[in-house]
């Protein structure tokens, strides 16, 4: 496939290495010449210095015979011309981030008289969703949704008092469990362990586990049988995905302090969120965190414009009582050192708009696609067609690439966790937890004839 993204931040650089390392022809146009060169010297993909409205620069990558153009710069206008231009070019599917919601709605609008734009990228909703999941999940360290929120993935530190510890695999399938759920990878020590029977859960373990949504609640008191929901959230930053969060959240939180820097900015959401109370400070500084009644925080959210001040904010919250910690950045490098400044969250809407877009980029059979940050390894949701390889015999006869488990399936209304007597039905929703260099194998199992 021939794909020209424009706009080489970070979704438009994880993009072209992904989509290079998948052998896509790709192409990858940035104005500025020294991020041009940077990019140039670390991944397989032709770039182009110029602008992406640039008609000339367009047809310099070829856009007459693009199966598929990604506009990814931070400015909405822009990213909307270039999807315009490609149409008219000829360009045969395009993909637009759009943040801002006003626009967005009227560019939608619209859609069909004067923009040829087949789908919309908002990095920033989908973090303020992930953000509400890992609220209403107490301890959970990564968060996806399968199956419109039926199947979830949820990702937990066992702590030493979890009623999991020193469970073997095989004794997590007896009647003594009877709401359903599946692990499907561990991180031990920095490995990652895909379990099987005889495989016995440790203190300190990070488990993935696959689970229906009605099996939350008590899955929850299996991982620390003093979890309890929400009562009390701190939110720091009156942007977009902060605002989105407060509003979801004050349907079933008691108690929504938003702490904002901007005194006009404080008035303003006031206006709008009726039931969330403003405060105008510095959330850096403990008097005010004082004020917002941090100590009884259940959950601290991070989520200005500023990574470090995400960051120190997080850090002397947890420090004076909240009990998990939540914080936005833009910055891939801030995922490596989270567990060492003991924040529980991390969440990158760049990087969720890669996974967004990966998924209409790999096409037939592919639903979603969630890459996990610290086990280097895909949960996807593939929709099984008629006569395709994995509804020709039960899972245990199947030839599945290693390191590779079908984990749940949605079946009319109902979820159930695979096994290896499932036969999987055309039209099903599956959840398959996998590395990345299997997903091309498993995706020739979904559809009915080979992906060339």
């Amino acid at each position: 496939m021939k794909i020209i993204i424009v706009g080489a931040g970070i979704i438009g650089v994880h993009l072209a290495d992904s989509l290079s390392r998948e052998n896509h022809e790709v192409y990858l146009i940035e104005v500025n010449p020294d991020i041009a060169a940077r990019v140039d010297e670390k991944i397989d993909a032709k770039v182009i210095i110029g602008r992406g409205s640039d008609p000339e620069i367009l047809k310099q990558a070829g856009i007459q015979t693009a199966d598929l153009v990604i506009a990814v710069t931070n400015a909405d206008e822009i990213n909307l011309i270039v999807c315009f231009l490609a149409a008219r070019f000829g360009a045969k599917r395009r993909i637009a981030r759009v943040r801002s919601g006003s626009l967005l709605q009227a560019v939608k609008n619209f859609r069909d008289q004067q923009f040829a734009i087949e789908e919309f990228i908002n990095p920033e909703e989908v973090a303020a969703f992930d953000i509400i999941r890992a609220v209403k999940t107490p301890g959970a360290r990564e968060v996806a949704d399968f199956a419109e929120g039926r199947i979830l993935l949820r990702a937990f530190n066992l702590p030493a008092e979890s009623t999991l510890c020193g469970h073997r695999m095989d004794d997590l399938r007896t009647e003594d469990f009877p709401w359903p759920f599946l692990i499907v990878a561990i991180i031990r020590s920095g490995e990652v362990i895909m379990p099987k029977g005889s495989t016995t859960l440790e203190p300190s373990d990070r488990i993935y586990a696959l689970l229906p949504k009605d099996s939350l609640g008590e899955f929850l008191t299996f991982i620390d049988p003093e979890t309890r929901r929400a009562r009390k959230v701190i939110i720091c930053g009156a942007t977009h995905i902060s605002e989105i969060v407060a509003r979801e959240l004050s349907e079933t939180v008691g108690d929504i302090v938003l702490i904002e820097e901007d005194p006009d900015t404080c008035e303003q959401l006031a206006g709008r969120l009726n039931t969330v109370r403003v405060i105008n400070g510095s959330a850096s500084e403990s008097d005010i965190l004082k004020e917002a009644g941090i100590e009884a925080a259940d959950a601290f959210i991070a989520s200005t414009s500023n990574d470090h001040a995400n960051l120190v904010s997080a850090v002397l919250a947890k420090k004076m009582g909240a009990k998990t910690t939540i914080i936005t950045t833009q910055q891939p490098d801030y995922l490596s050192i989270i567990d060492a400044m003991d924040i529980n969250v991390v969440i990158n809407p760049r990087l969720r708009a890669v996974d967004q877009i990966l998924r209409l980029v790999r096409g037939k059979g592919i639903r979603s696609v969630i890459n996990l940050l610290d086990c280097d390894c895909e949960a996807l949701e593939f929709v099984p067609e008629e006569n395709a390889a994995v509804t020709k015999a039960p899972l245990k006869e199947l030839a599945f690439p290693k390191n590779s488990i079908v984990g749940a399936v949605l079946r009319d209304k109902d979820v159930f966790l695979a096994n290896g007597e499932t036969q999987i039905r055309p039209g099903e929703r599956v959840v398959v937890f996998c590395q990345e260099k299997s997903v091309k194998k498993l995706q020739e199992l979904f559809i009915r004839k080979q992906i060339f």
